[in-house]
């Protein structure tokens, strides 16, 4: 799908459809709304007083009309906004995504749209132009790629095949404005296409999505170096947890360390370490069958960071040095695997006690973690990780958790992830937590006590391995990761979270 900008008429736009816009409780429409319905001869007011009822102008909430061969379009698709007062970046994003659910339902190929929100809570031209064009791309994301018998060539636009919506165009009527139309199109252009391409990569199979797809996506990527580490590598630099987990299974496992750097003096340092386990088993420690049908996702932390990188490498305007590391495996049972009971010796020093084989992320994860400080030394450090089942239970799939060592880094990523539309919940790292970790045999074990406070657990073994006085974040994403319902900008399936919310953390987006 394409999203461009004119200057002209919307209502005199040779398109499919009309895409125009009100806010909750307006029946007679002003501005462009009020253009368009002044060309039809007022048949939107008409239809809106007398079906007050059918359309309220509620968030999301859209209605199609026949424009009777009064405009070139055949239809006009009314979105509403919500309420005036509360409008906010998730409103624009949201009217946009649930217009295209509309021209999808319709079948058609093309639409006009007015720049909705421009000028209103805040948002300028080049921000109303980026929340517009990310709602559109994002609504109209599919994954086909693996339906029947189309073919990768035929399906690549993220996934979408080419008989789908192709073209929206947003017509602006004011010429001075179309820069800033243009510059928000080509920033959300790029934060939405990478967020769809973390989604294709969850979405996908264990069988295609492996260590080894993960590290050529990652190889090819322009702007950014990239080094890898092999299992052999691994183990040398004495990575026993990361090890541990890997060797179970015929996969080979890889550490990815990709790194862009701003051309002129980087402002600040930053690390993000994504858990990529690209099928979760449970290893010996084996999950029911109905929990690890969807253990394919478990890789949507790595997926989150690579696409990230890739965004910031297709921008490459952030003053910013940004390191992705990736520690990516399969966790497995076989004759190689890790057994309860297993005594490992991490890059750091310390000896974990391997009580439980399916918490393994925080296993490759505290290696990566230990290798990311070493090699960069970070201003910030942040990790993402389908972590906890914990973390479902406690917030759903709604929000992810977020806790860390740093109260002002978790602020600004909660704050950058409500404007990106993505939650974070602050969850505690108490200290009591840590008697969660005591072994008699060895510095810690790997999971907590059953049933308490999972979540944090988690965070606290990972806390173990993290530099003092270092400002680090861990986010666990295990619940919005992979949704079963639908949202208009967030289809069913993997949603490519936390990507938005580290672009819009990094470029400090509003």
């Amino acid at each position: 799908m394409q999203v461009q900008a004119v200057q002209g008429d919307i209502a005199q736009f040779k398109a499919d459809a009309v895409i125009v816009n009100l806010f909750e409780g307006v029946t007679k429409p002003g501005g462009g709304t009020g253009a368009v319905d002044q060309v039809l001869g007022g048949i939107l007011s008409q239809e809106l007083q007398a079906n007050a009822k059918a359309f309220k102008g509620k968030l999301g909430e859209t209605w199609v009309l026949p424009t009777y061969g009064k405009l070139p379009a055949r239809f006009v698709i009314i979105v509403g906004l919500g309420k005036q007062e509360e409008m906010k970046a998730l409103q624009l994003r949201r009217a946009s995504a649930a217009a295209i659910r509309a021209c999808q339902k319709l079948k058609i190929k093309s639409a006009a749209t007015l720049l909705h929100g421009a000028g209103i809570g805040g948002y300028d031209t080049e921000a109303a132009a980026r929340l517009l064009t990310e709602g559109a791309l994002l609504g109209n994301y599919k994954f086909t790629k693996r339906k029947g018998a189309k073919t990768t060539e035929e399906n690549t636009d993220n996934g979408n095949s080419k008989d789908e919506f192709e073209t929206l165009t947003i017509v602006e009527q004011s010429g001075d404005k179309l820069p800033a139309v243009e510059a928000g199109i080509r920033f959300a252009n790029v934060i939405a296409q990478n967020t769809n391409l973390a989604r294709d990569w969850v979405n996908d199979s264990a069988n295609h999505v492996t260590p080894s797809f993960l590290k050529a996506q990652a190889e090819q990527i322009p702007g950014l170096s990239c080094t890898v580490l092999d299992f052999a590598q691994i183990k040398q630099l004495g990575m026993g947890a990361f090890e541990l987990v890997a060797q179970g299974t015929e996969q080979p496992a890889y550490l990815i360390h990709l790194t862009y750097k701003p051309q002129g003096e980087a402002k600040k340092k930053i690390a993000l370490v994504g858990k990529g386990v690209t099928f979760d088993s449970g290893g010996l420690s084996l999950k029911p069958a109905a929990s690890m049908e969807l253990m394919k996702m478990d890789m949507a932390g790595a997926a989150a960071v690579i696409a990230t990188l890739k965004a910031v490498a297709e921008l490459d305007n952030l003053p910013v040095e940004v390191h992705g590391f990736v520690p990516t495996c399969e966790n497995m049972p076989s004759g190689r695997s890790s057994k309860p009971g297993d005594i490992v010796t991490a890059m750091n020093g310390k000896t974990i006690e391997v009580n439980n084989t399916d918490a393994e992320g925080r296993l490759i994860l505290c290696d990566a973690l230990t290798y990311a400080q070493k090699e960069t030394n970070p201003d910030e450090l942040l990790d993402l990780a389908t972590l906890t089942g914990a973390c479902v239970v406690a917030l759903g799939k709604a929000a992810g958790g977020i806790m860390g060592t740093c109260d002002d880094l978790i602020d600004r990523i909660r704050k950058a992830g409500e404007n990106a539309g993505e939650k974070h919940w602050p969850l505690p790292l108490y200290d009591e937590y840590k008697a969660f970790l005591k072994s008699d045999v060895a510095d810690m074990i790997n999971s907590g006590a059953k049933g308490e406070a999972g979540s944090s657990a988690g965070g606290m073994f990972l806390k173990e391995f993290v530099d003092k006085n270092r400002a680090w974040a861990h986010m666990d994403i295990a619940g919005p990761a992979w949704i079963s319902a639908d949202a208009p900008e967030v289809p069913k399936g993997g949603t490519g979270f936390a990507v938005r919310t580290l672009l819009y953390y990094l470029y400090n987006l509003a």
